[in-house]
């Protein structure tokens, strides 16, 4: 009976429900598009990142990272190599890495050498992706070939066929210089890595610095949440050499994922409390627009519990119609812009500094559709009870006598 008169009651005034209605659900869709919103933006840089230049683990030689001298190369790459080709469920690719200073006709910088093995360098990073004409690494007659991505061009002054110098020390501190014909012109989501990074063969890169290691190999997983079990395994098998997962050769990319969790928490708990204020007034407004009807039920019979239920019920009822409104609105705009992208492109040059692309693809944990169900009828349930202590304390006698 309680429930059934407590659904009748909150169609009594349509509109004040509706509008209670709408707000609640414009809440929760608003909440799990910026929810969505955030999470495509962290989850794309990830993504980009470890795609782009990351990778999930990388292998060096112990002191690489903290000095990355030209002789800081891996002691036993092949042991290490012979263990991963066994390993169906990863690709690797070694590099061969060496600070230069590069030079054209229209200008200087200084850059990083990325010596690489085109086919292996394909299953670990979208870098043939990347070029303006597909040519990558593709041999010339006369000089070794040299990709180079587009701020670095503009700031060399250089394009396709262009010859480009570079200049480096050996690990004696004497100079090596050699010449690479510009192949092709790559462009990624990241700015800055563009900006210092180009990529020769490996052995062309070996032969002119006389350096036939490699100083880096990564790898890339098929399944992503395998990354620290395998990470695991190889510094048990290799001890002597520095293994690491994307989380710690970019820690920022982590701690970005973890701020951004604590931060939509936040921005929920900001939400559930908006909401919470919305149905606090509009049934504290309820109750006392119906003093009289409720005076008249505690006084034929209806003991307090019955009425302190009846408007707990009332709030229940308008959170779950708004509930299923707003999620089921929000799931479809999501899933959409998921297919289509949300178009940035005014803001392309500021992201590209951070690593992003203007196009964002919304995407949200399925638990998260389950986690604001709950809060917003946990949220009801805790905002009605002022307005229903209020009827509680109408005194009957008094009320009828009024009226």
């Amino acid at each position: 009976m309680i429930l059934k008169i407590a659904f009748r009651n909150i169609w009594r005034n349509q509109l004040r429900s509706w509008v209670v209605i709408g707000s609640i659900a414009l809440g929760i869709f608003g909440g799990l598009a910026v929810i969505s919103t955030a999470k495509g933006l962290a989850k794309m840089r990830q993504d980009k990142a470890i795609k782009t230049y990351v990778s999930h683990i990388q292998i060096h030689d112990s002191s690489y990272l903290a000095y990355g001298r030209f002789e800081d190369v891996i002691p036993n790459e092949d042991a290490v190599l012979s263990y991963l080709d066994k390993k169906s469920e990863l690709n690797y690719a070694k590099r061969l890495k060496i600070e230069s200073f590069v030079q054209s006709a229209g200008g200087t910088s200084g850059v990083l050498l990325n010596g690489i093995e085109p086919e292996k360098e394909k299953e670990v990073t979208n870098l043939a992706e990347l070029g303006q004409t597909g040519n990558y690494l593709a041999d010339f007659k006369r000089k070794p070939p040299i990709i180079i991505s587009e701020k670095l061009a503009e700031k060399l002054n250089a394009g396709i066929k262009t010859t480009i110098q570079c200049t480096f020390s050996d690990a004696n501190g004497f100079p090596i210089v050699g010449g690479f014909k510009v192949v092709d012109i790559y462009h990624s989501s990241n700015a800055r890595y563009d900006e210092v990074n180009a990529f020769v063969r490996l052995e062309d890169l070996q032969a002119l610095s006389a350096n036939y290691g490699v100083h880096e190999i990564a790898l890339l997983l098929e399944n992503e949440k395998q990354v620290e079990n395998v990470k695991t395994e190889i510094e048990k098998r290799f001890s002597s050499l520095e293994t690491k997962s994307w989380m710690g050769i970019a820690p920022e990319l982590g701690y970005a994922d973890k701020m951004m969790d604590l931060v939509m928490t936040i921005f929920l708990i900001v939400i559930m409390l908006a909401l919470a204020f919305g149905i606090i007034n509009t049934m504290l407004m309820a109750v006392l627009e119906r003093k009289k009807e409720l005076g008249m039920l505690l006084s034929v019979g209806m003991n307090k519990r019955k009425v302190f239920w009846m408007i707990v019920w009332e709030s229940i009822f308008l959170a779950l119609i708004a509930g299923p409104i707003g999620i089921i609105v929000a799931y479809l705009a999501i899933h959409f812009f998921q297919q289509v992208g949300i178009d940035l492109s005014f803001a392309a040059a500021g992201l590209r500094s951070v690593g992003l692309e203007s196009t964002i693809y919304p995407y949200i944990d399925s638990i998260y559709y389950l986690v604001i169900s709950v809060l917003v009828i946990l949220t009801s349930i805790l905002s009605c009870i002022y307005p229903a202590q209020r009827a509680l304390k109408l005194n009957p006698a008094e009320i009828v006598r009024g009226a």
